[in-house]
């Protein structure tokens, strides 16, 4: 039987440490998230004597690189694991490994580490926010990070050359929707000072859950019960991001927007159903500073709008 898998490599730069990943993406099955899960190369002089330590880091950036002056640090590294990976301690249990791991580890021999980190269940996704310019490379946002490194203890980070740090990405995935499920629906009224009568709008969405590309329709229902008349219909789609390391961090996007006079106008005691389509895409905000979007491992892949998340 031949089994053929994907594997990420990256060596620190004496090329002492070799780091080994079987996947780089992190799903948040909203009941479980998937481990990191990975195998690590050691030279015959960290066998002898030395310890290596893995991490997970998680970076967040709140304020652009090129501002960092006189000390000044707009980023906060958190570490959401940690373990000692050589040599292995006596009272944490063996990894169970998977099958790409034990591919590599019958492959590379002896000096080869397996390892298995856990992400906590309340960390955030990988998402980065638009800052106006066309390099993202160090745009606002958060980032992961696997972590391999050769120290005394979980808190050596001094030794430059005796460590690797490869990118992952932690993305979250909506629950499946059953079939049967209600389609979202909102319904409000409006009443008019000194005007007999209301003004009922129900908006109803077509499902619950849209991926990238699909386009969002909604079917609306005016009922002018009173004796104004309604003379256009514009619809938004908003993205919103909270930002809570600010008070009132909040950024509120338009990212799609239509405004029609058909159907219109409305007049009192009549009542019109109408569906309008939308697709929100990047390329209507492309730029526009504060929009939060899916953070890239590879710089050449095209950004997209960030998903919802909980």
């Amino acid at each position: 039987m031949v089994l053929n898998f994907n594997v990420f490599k990256k060596s620190s730069p004496d090329g002492k440490i070799i780091l080994y990943l079987s996947k780089r993406n992190i799903v948040d099955h909203i009941t479980y998230i998937d481990s990191v899960d990975g195998v690590v190369m050691l030279d015959n002089s960290y066998l002898k004597s030395g310890k290596i330590f893995g991490q997970i880091v998680c970076s967040f950036r709140y304020g652009r690189k090129e501002d960092e002056v006189m000390g000044l640090c707009f980023q906060k590294d958190m570490y959401l694991a940690s373990a000692q990976i050589y040599p292995p301690l006596d009272n944490e249990n063996p990894v169970k490994l998977t099958k790409i791991q034990d591919c590599l580890v019958s492959k590379l021999g002896s000096n080869a580490m397996p390892f298995r980190f856990k992400i906590p269940e309340n960390a955030p996704a990988s998402v980065i926010l638009q800052d106006g310019t066309s390099n993202l490379a160090d745009a606002c946002g958060v980032q992961y990070y696997v972590k391999i490194f050769a120290g005394e203890s979980e808190t050596d980070h001094n030794r430059a050359k005796n460590f690797v740090a490869m990118r992952i990405r932690k993305i979250q995935f909506a629950p499946v929707m059953r079939p049967l499920s209600r389609h979202p629906c909102t319904i409000v009224r409006k009443d008019f000072m000194f005007s007999p009568g209301q003004l009922e709008l129900e908006a109803v969405l077509d499902k619950q859950v849209y991926t990238h590309g699909e386009n969002v329709q909604v079917t609306l229902c005016i009922r002018n019960s009173s004796n104004k008349m309604v003379k256009k219909i514009k619809v938004l789609i908003q993205q919103i991001v909270d930002i809570v390391i600010f008070q009132n961090g909040q950024c509120r996007t338009t990212i799609a927007a239509v405004e029609t006079q058909e159907g219109c106008p409305i007049l009192p005691g009549s009542s019109m159903q109408k569906t309008i389509s939308m697709l929100p895409t990047l390329e209507n905000v492309k730029g526009r500073y504060g929009v939060a979007l899916e953070d890239q491992i590879n710089e050449k892949q095209e950004h997209s709008l960030a998903s919802s998340v909980l």
